[in-house]
């Protein structure tokens, strides 16, 4: 996951837009019970789709969430704030009729994989992920409950890329996975944030850590060959000297935010940083 700074005010939306948006949301407003709420969320589903192309083009077509690349599968705008309920209260005495004020809210919105977004259970490892309409909590009495609540309030678990304390929590090991970057016993609520939303957001599933197996396994391949070039820098060898500057330009462009899994490279990178073994070697892959 990689921070995102975005202007929502300054999105190229689509005419009009942001006037029926509005529109819905003083009907949802209006609406005299949640049947009426839902009903007008149900027959509008297609106003946040089309603005689909636009927040995906804002991370180069990958989910926010994963970092995988988006080309030939189905994606969804996911509602960071669920719009019709709300997992966690479901067993609660009033469950959570959802964050239906912002059912059309661009700000609300993410552009998401469905195995971040949908429940999927991972056939290799069994383990099932996907926030869905997942929002937990750090305390549930805060929770917004109504339009005139300050979201601000909240202290939501799962991370969300727009937050760039947020994305700082996850760190990978080389193998792949990702993990929390604090510990349990010193750091128990950043612990239990990323732990969480490693789980709800599915990016520990084993395609994706695959993918970084592979993109590791290419990192490798590219800094052996850097280290190469750059023992024969001395000999005044011009292909030599052009061989090395390709390889540490590929090395940079793999830590490039809108790379596939960039995180992942960012933080194997860093790991080689100060090895002995590569010292001096690496030095232009983190100008």
């Amino acid at each position: 996951m990689r921070h995102l700074e975005i202007d929502f005010n300054r999105l190229p939306i689509p005419d009009g837009w942001q006037e029926k948006a509005q529109q819905l949301t003083d009907s949802l407003l209006a609406a005299k019970d949640e049947g009426e709420r839902s009903d007008i969320i149900n027959k509008n589903q297609e106003h946040w789709k089309a603005i689909k192309p636009v927040l995906a083009t804002l991370f180069n077509h990958k989910c926010w969430y994963t970092e995988a690349p988006q080309a030939g599968t189905d994606v969804d705008v996911d509602h960071f704030r669920p719009k019709k309920r709300v997992q966690e209260t479901l067993k609660t005495t009033v469950p959570h009729g959802g964050y239906w004020w912002l059912a059309f809210c661009l700000q609300n919105y993410r552009f998401s994989c469905i195995v971040a977004n949908r429940r999927r259970t991972d056939v290799e490892t069994g383990k099932t992920g996907g926030k869905a309409d997942h929002f937990p909590l750090c305390e549930e009495a805060s929770r917004a409950k109504m339009p005139t609540c300050d979201l601000e309030e909240e202290q939501p678990i799962l991370l969300d890329p727009l937050k760039a304390t947020d994305v700082q929590l996850l760190e990978f090991k080389p193998d792949g996975e990702a993990m929390p970057r604090f510990s349990k016993e010193k750091h128990a609520r950043k612990f239990s944030r990323a732990d969480k939303s490693i789980e709800y957001y599915n990016i520990n599933h084993s395609d994706f850590v695959r993918c970084r197996i592979e993109l590791r396994d290419y990192i490798d391949k590219d800094v052996k060959a850097a280290v190469r070039y750059f023992n024969k820098l001395e000999t005044g060898d011009a292909d030599n000297d052009l061989a090395y500057e390709e390889a540490i330009c590929r090395l940079r462009k793999k830590r490039d935010k809108k790379e596939p899994f960039s995180s992942f490279s960012v933080a194997y990178l860093d790991s080689l940083r100060h090895k002995p073994d590569y010292d001096g070697v690496l030095d232009g892959v983190y100008i």
